[in-house]
């Protein structure tokens, strides 16, 4: 019995590593430290800033990973992947209002060819694309309240990355 349940679990990890972009590894990781970004804005008490601004920085790291991965497997999402992936740390130097309207919004895809409203919002590939897009969002956000300590910016973290674990449902 032990012996199936092993075979079943490990099945179940390798489907996932298949399936998803980054490792199973990777998404664990990134999935824990998304909450753990959440916890401390929400406590309002950031103990170390410049900490939690790189955890972003690896964040996005492993969403471009994953939308590197998922290009090779799903040929018809690949030039949305190849977008964020080309774009990755150009977000990064945005305005939150640059990001609202650039990738938020979809004007980057618009702009080159991508109906997107016709994407579905919770399919795999924006799922993916969310990856990048919101850990550079909540990088943007909390380098601005690490200057104006304006506590509004951490709220928006919270929900930058609360929206972001809903999309990790959706990349299996």
């Amino acid at each position: 019995m032990k012996k199936v349940i092993g075979k079943l679990l490990l099945a179940s990890v390798l489907s996932i590593m298949l399936v998803s972009g980054a490792s199973a590894a990777d998404m664990a990781s990134f999935k824990k430290m998304t909450k753990n970004t959440i916890r401390q804005a929400i406590s309002g008490s950031i103990s170390d800033i410049d900490k939690l601004i790189a955890t972003q920085v690896k964040m996005l790291d492993i969403g471009v990973q994953g939308c590197k991965e998922y290009a090779k497997k799903s040929p018809k999402d690949a030039k949305i992947m190849n977008l964020v992936v080309q774009n990755a740390e150009k977000m990064k130097a945005m305005t939150l209002d640059e990001i609202e309207d650039a990738w938020h919004e979809g004007g980057v895809l618009k702009k080159n060819g991508i109906d997107f409203d016709k994407i579905d919002h919770m399919g795999a590939a924006l799922s993916h694309m969310d990856t990048v897009v919101h850990p550079a969002t909540t990088y943007i956000a909390l380098k601005e309240y690490k200057k104006t300590k304006d506590e509004d910016l951490l709220d928006q973290v919270k929900d930058e990355l609360s929206e972001v674990l809903e999309h990790l449902d959706h990349i299996k």
